[in-house]
């Protein structure tokens, strides 16, 4: 009896070493996974980080962007109006120059103003070429 008992024990002694091992390997394999799964997280917080970085960037480009866009937009009203204006003018000069009564007007003149030459006054040049040098500093 005491041999049954013995050879009972060593098969459970036996049993129990196989299920350490086998608890062993899953630890192992337990702590291998939980230091995998903690350096993606770790890679995955710092993706988040420069996710969120460029989007704060992106944002501010945009709202940069943006305002400039209103600013040439409000610019480009004005060029257009202003240049409406400026046509219409232009219109308006040609019908009073091409009118009949200017055309009696202008047959009535004894005489005639023609530009027959120009000259630069010396100081208007140097004062061009001082300004120009400044602009060019700046």
């Amino acid at each position: 009896k005491e041999a049954d008992s013995q050879k009972a024990f060593e098969e459970l002694m036996a049993t129990k070493m196989r299920e350490l091992e086998t608890l062993q390997e899953t630890l192992k394999q337990q702590e291998l996974d939980h230091a995998t799964k903690s350096m993606a997280l770790a890679e995955s917080e710092e993706l988040l980080d420069a996710t969120k970085a460029q989007l704060e960037a992106d944002e501010k480009f945009f709202d940069e962007t943006k305002a400039a866009c209103k600013v040439k937009a409000q610019d480009w009203n004005e060029r257009s109006h202003l240049r409406t204006m400026e046509l219409q003018g232009v219109g308006k000069a040609i019908e009073i120059l091409s009118s009949p009564d200017a055309l009696v007007t202008f047959g009535k003149a004894t005489t005639t103003f023609l530009q027959l030459g120009s000259r630069r006054d010396a100081g208007h040049n140097s004062a061009y070429k001082r300004l120009a040098g400044l602009a060019h500093r700046f």
